[in-house]
């Protein structure tokens, strides 16, 4: 039996799903504070509700996994000096370290990939993986 197109993308991202579940476990890291260490880049200065935004989480959601990420020290507030009901935030020193951590994680498994495949076979698997993703968003 052939498999479908739509098999082997139910399968990529089973398999991108469980190195992240590893990546999370080794760090003790929620799916949420994950996707928020991933959203912040070291010294930019963030508002709250652009964080959210970027981790695809309501306002108030996002709300409740930055106060998390800030009790456990991966952020630090940083008040705005335009509008005091503004919260700003920015990765703390514990949360440069930990994104650098996912960082090298993610870049081995990039590596991993890109070892076996040609400079020609990444270029096609690219623009494949765009196309894929710009028909399944446009629907």
């Amino acid at each position: 039996m052939n498999k479908r197109v739509v098999d082997f993308i139910f399968e990529l991202k089973s398999s991108c799903s469980e190195k992240e579940l590893n990546i999370r476990d080794k760090l003790k890291l929620s799916p949420a504070e994950f996707r928020g260490l991933l959203a912040m880049t070291p010294k930019s200065i963030t508002p709250c509700s652009t964080l959210s935004k970027k981790m695809g989480l309501s306002i108030s959601r996002g709300s409740r996994v930055i106060e998390k990420l800030l009790k456990n020290g991966y952020l630090k507030e940083e008040k705005s000096r335009d509008d005091r009901r503004v919260l700003n935030v920015q990765l703390a020193k514990k949360g440069i370290k930990t994104r650098e951590k996912i960082s090298d994680m993610l870049n081995e498994c990039e590596q991993t990939i890109l070892k076996k495949m040609s400079k020609s076979e990444l270029e096609n698997l690219v623009r494949s993986l765009v196309k894929i993703n710009d028909v399944l968003i446009s629907k």
